[in-house]
C-alpha cells in the first residue's frame, strides 16, 4: 500500500510540476500572442508613458535638435513612449536589418538558401562602406548568403548588401518578402548602388523629403519587437540575426553606450555622413535586454543635425539612460 501511494504521489507531483510550468509560461505565451496580434503598430500595446516622452523631447530641445524620432517599447510590461514616432526618416544604414529579415523570410519559405554560393569580383564593389572591397580588388571571391548577411549586419557592408539583394530576386524580391511579413512603415526601394547615385544628385532638402528608403522610429521599434518575439522568422533565424546585432561594433558609442549595468544591446546603427555642414541623419535601433531577460526595443532617429558627431553620440547615450532609469 505504501508503495502504491508512492507511485501515485510521484505521478501527482509530475503532473503538478507540468501544470505549474504551463501556468508559468502562460503569461509569456499571452504576451507573444499579443505582440503578434498588434502587427506593425506597437502603439496598440498600451497607454504611452507621457513623462518619459516629455523627458526625451526636453533632452532634444536642450541640445538644439529640431527633429528627432523616438520609440521605446517595453515588451514585457506593455509600456510605450514616442516622440514624433510615426514621422519618416531616411534609412541611412538601418536598411540592412529589414533586408536581412526579408532574405531570411525567403529562406524560411524555401525560396532562398543560407548556403547559396555567390561569387563577387571587383566590378561588384559598391560605393560606401565596404570592408570586403579590398579582397575583391585582388581576386574573385566566393561567399555564402550567410556570410553576406554577416558582413552586412556586422559592418554595414554595401557590396554585401547589394549581392544579397540580387540573390533575393532584386528589390522586388525584398519588397515581396517584407509585404508577406506585414512590415509596414519600412521601405526598401533601391539598391545601395542606386542610393549612392541618387543621393549624389540631390540637394539636402530633396534628399530628406524623399519618401523612398525611409522608415519611422515606431516602425523600426515594431520590427525589432516582432523579431524578438518570434513573429517574423523561425527561432534559429531570429537568433542568427540578434547574435549578429549583438556582436556588431558599428555605432557602439550611441544607444549601446548608454545602457545601465547588467543590460546588453543588440542593434543596427545608421551610417554617419556630413552634407553641407549638416549631419542628414544619425540613427540607432535595437533590443536592450537585462540579466533578468526584461526586453526594451529602442529606436532613435535624428535629422538635419548641426551638432558634432561627438555631441550626437552623447544625446543617444542620454536617451538610453533616460529610458532605462524610467522603466527599471
Amino acid at each position: 500500500m505504501r508503495a502504491g501511494y508512492g507511485k501515485a504521489h510521484v505521478q501527482l507531483t509530475r503532473r503538478t510540476l507540468l501544470i505549474g510550468a504551463a501556468l508559468a509560461l502562460a503569461p509569456l505565451s499571452r504576451a507573444a500572442d499579443r505582440l503578434g496580434a498588434i502587427a506593425q503598430d506597437v502603439a496598440n500595446l498600451g497607454a504611452p508613458d507621457t513623462a518619459l516622452e516629455a523627458k526625451i523631447a526636453a533632452l532634444a530641445t536642450e541640445v538644439g535638435l529640431k527633429k528627432i524620432g523616438f520609440a521605446a517599447v517595453d515588451m514585457d510590461k506593455g509600456r510605450t513612449a514616442f516622440v514624433r514616432g510615426g514621422e519618416l526618416f531616411p534609412m541611412e544604414g538601418l536598411n540592412k536589418l529589414p533586408i536581412a529579415v526579408a532574405y531570411l523570410k525567403l529562406v524560411q519559405d524555401g525560396a532562398a538558401r543560407l548556403d547559396a554560393r555567390i561569387y563577387l569580383k571587383a566590378s561588384d564593389i559598391v560605393p560606401g562602406r565596404s570592408p570586403i572591397a579590398d579582397r575583391l580588388r585582388k581576386r574573385r571571391t566566393r561567399f555564402t548568403a550567410r556570410q553576406l548577411i554577416e558582413h552586412m549586419l556586422l559592418n554595414g557592408d554595401t557590396t554585401a548588401t547589394d549581392a544579397l539583394i540580387k540573390q533575393a530576386g532584386g528589390i522586388p524580391g525584398i519588397q515581396a518578402a517584407l509585404k508577406r511579413l506585414n512590415l509596414e512603415g519600412v521601405r526598401i526601394d533601391r539598391t545601395e548602388r542606386q542610393l549612392a547615385r541618387d543621393t549624389a544628385k540631390l540637394t539636402l532638402d530633396r534628399y530628406l523629403a524623399d519618401a523612398r528608403d525611409s522608415t519611422s522610429a515606431r516602425a523600426m521599434a515594431a520590427l525589432i519587437v516582432r523579431l524578438a518575439a518570434g513573429n517574423l522568422v523561425q527561432p534559429r533565424l531570429t537568433k542568427f540575426v540578434l547574435d549578429l546585432m549583438q556582436r556588431t561594433k558599428s555605432g557602439d558609442d550611441r544607444l549601446k553606450a548608454g545602457m545601465s549595468k547588467g543590460w546588453t544591446f543588440a542593434h543596427r546603427a545608421g551610417l554617419l555622413r556630413v552634407v553641407e555642414g549638416v549631419v542628414p541623419a544619425f540613427h540607432d535601433a535595437g533590443l536592450a535586454t537585462s540579466k533578468t531577460n526584461a526586453r526594451v526595443a529602442l529606436a532613435l532617429c535624428v535629422e538635419r543635425a548641426t551638432l558634432s558627431p561627438a555631441e550626437l553620440v552623447q544625446f543617444h547615450r542620454a536617451v538610453a539612460r533616460a529610458v532605462l532609469e524610467a522603466w527599471t
